[in-house]
């Protein structure tokens, strides 16, 4: 009689279990291993890293919009209103085993441009020169979320009439 691949496991055979055993263990081993394994903090860039090197090449009153994308690539994105500004942003998160991601570091790099696309001004912000702002994980109140059901129906009522 031939022996198949799954014998040992099914306890088929004169010596099967003693393999059994020993087989569990190993199998047992390896996921705890693997489990234990992703169990390691994670580390993760995001956006645009400049290096020091690239950030010597920008030359105020030298260097135009063009040179600057050729270089550098396209920006985060753009200020608003016309401001002339572009910026730059990396940031290194950390997510900690069964953690919250956190921001280690962060900086941003807000390049000024004239009426001619050529560079006036760069300045480069981290995490000790911007704002902190905190995240809240509460419900934002707003007015109206506390009426009853009979208060909502005639609040309905009333916004028909006008």
């Amino acid at each position: 009689m031939t022996r198949g691949l799954f014998d040992a496991l099914l306890n088929v055979g004169s010596n099967a279990g003693s393999n059994v055993g020993r087989h569990s263990r190993w199998l047992a081993t390896f996921f705890i291993m693997l489990a234990l394994g992703g169990c390691g903090e994670r580390i993760s860039s995001h956006g645009h890293t400049i290096e020091a090197a690239e950030l010597d090449l920008i030359k105020p009153g030298e260097t135009t919009r063009f040179d600057l994308e050729s270089t550098l690539g396209r920006a985060s994105f753009e200020g608003a209103f016309g401001s002339g500004k572009i910026y730059y942003v990396s940031e290194i998160m950390v997510e900690p085993a069964a953690g919250r991601k956190r921001i280690t570091s962060r900086t941003i790099v807000a390049i000024t441009f004239d009426d001619d696309n050529i560079v006036t001004d760069v300045e480069i912000r981290d995490e000790t020169t911007g704002n902190v702002i905190a995240h809240l994980d509460q419900k934002t109140p707003t007015p109206g979320d506390t009426y009853s059901v009979a208060e909502q129906m005639f609040s309905t009522l009333r916004r028909r009439g006008e």
